[in-house]
């Protein structure tokens, strides 16, 4: 039997650069992956074990658990609340449950979200170099991804942003970002607010690295109030919470496009993880306390890298604002991908930055997700690769 493959995965196939996930091989340094190298937080663990023995083992609420949708909402109402009280602005009406929507990971969430929102020829404007993941969504549903390279910081460029955005569906921005580090600062979020007045273009904010900032002030999405109408705010417990395992994200949104979302989602998925959602109840409850230490970690993995990466000849690159990758151009004559692939042969393993958009070549992206042993020793081998690779 020789199956026909839908149009969909015909489109994705020719387009996208995502790598298939594979074991490396045994000695492998393996820096390619968005994967917190930390444990599960006990308290969480312990939650979700309590869940089980009380028996939240079927399925669960379409729409997601009511006491998770409800804190979602609490916290979401108090990051806008305390960003008009600074800017002197009345409280806006609290955020509801009706305007959360809980999914299979932040994967989840933004799958639903275009897939409600993005029909064939569609545009959606990606500033670039950004997370490969959206191309694909975009691609799956017959969107038309149209690529806007961020501006010589790595932060978007708000002009042609909004250019980009004329009779746009969508503008999905990733912030803190994936793979460059830049943090968004909150005047261009509100600028993109203004400029988008008026429209019908939604505003995707996928905000999962927003707990690892280094010196520069996040602002979510949620607190500009220029974006309020049209917001997506994506959010999941996978990297704040060292929690990838557990497949756990929701959104933000007005209530008829939280409906549109919530009603994908279900369709695809059905009910999320009973038991796994009152864990993310202790996760959230719990807050900073569970992740600052891990903060502290990643800030000082981010020196080591700073330090030993910049060192190394013909390597350029912004020290991260915010998560944990360092996005540098690599100074070979040769495209990222064959620089990766070089690179792997010699034990360390990496992204090539054309996985990232059309802006993204001539760079590849290495995570400090990892021990600090498994930094040094991959930025020696990047090192001694890439002098050979120059010969």
């Amino acid at each position: 039997m020789n199956p026909a493959i839908s149009p969909a995965l015909q489109r994705i196939r020719q387009t996208s650069s995502r790598p298939a996930g594979v074991q490396p091989p045994a000695g492998t340094i393996n820096l390619s992956m968005g994967e917190p190298d930390f444990a599960a937080p006990a308290p969480v663990v312990d939650a979700l074990h309590r869940a089980l023995l009380d028996g939240h083992t079927h399925y669960g609420d379409l729409g997601g658990d009511p006491q998770l949708r409800a804190l979602v909402a609490e916290q979401a109402t108090a990051v806008r609340n305390a960003a008009e009280a600074s800017a002197g602005l009345p409280a806006s009406a609290a955020v509801t449950a009706g305007q959360v929507s809980i999914g299979h990971g932040a994967t989840g969430v933004l799958a639903a979200a275009i897939l409600a929102l993005v029909g064939p020829g569609d545009r959606v404007v990606l500033p670039e170099p950004t997370y490969s993941l959206y191309s694909d969504l975009v691609e799956m549903v017959g969107g038309e991804v149209v690529w806007v390279p961020l501006d010589a910081d790595l932060h978007v460029d708000v002009e042609a942003t909004l250019a980009a955005c004329v009779r746009a569906r969508m503008l999905i921005l990733c912030n803190p970002g994936n793979p460059t580090g830049a943090v968004f600062p909150a005047a261009a979020l509100a600028a993109l607010g203004e400029g988008l007045a008026g429209t019908d273009t939604v505003v995707v904010s996928d905000e999962a690295y927003g707990a690892f900032t280094y010196g520069s002030a996040f602002t979510s999405a949620l607190a500009v109030p220029q974006l309020t109408e049209r917001l997506i705010q994506v959010d999941t417990l996978s990297k704040t919470y060292a929690l990838t395992g557990f497949r756990l994200g929701w959104s933000v949104a007005p209530e008829p496009i939280a409906q549109a979302v919530s009603q994908v989602g279900r369709t695809i998925a059905g009910a999320p993880n009973a038991a796994v959602q009152k864990a993310a109840i202790a996760a959230l409850s719990a807050g900073e306390s569970l992740y600052a230490d891990m903060r502290q970690v990643y800030a000082a993995r981010r020196e080591i890298v700073v330090e030993e990466l910049g060192a190394i000849p013909g390597v350029e690159f912004a020290a991260p604002e915010g998560a944990f990758y360092a996005f540098f151009r690599h100074g070979v004559d040769l495209p990222s991908a064959e620089v990766r692939t070089a690179l792997a042969d010699r034990g360390v393993l990496l992204r090539a930055g054309s996985e990232y958009g059309p802006s993204g070549e001539g760079y590849l992206r290495m995570s400090f997700a990892a021990s600090d042993d498994d930094i040094r020793e991959g930025i020696r081998r990047i090192g001694q690769g890439l002098a050979e690779l120059r010969g």
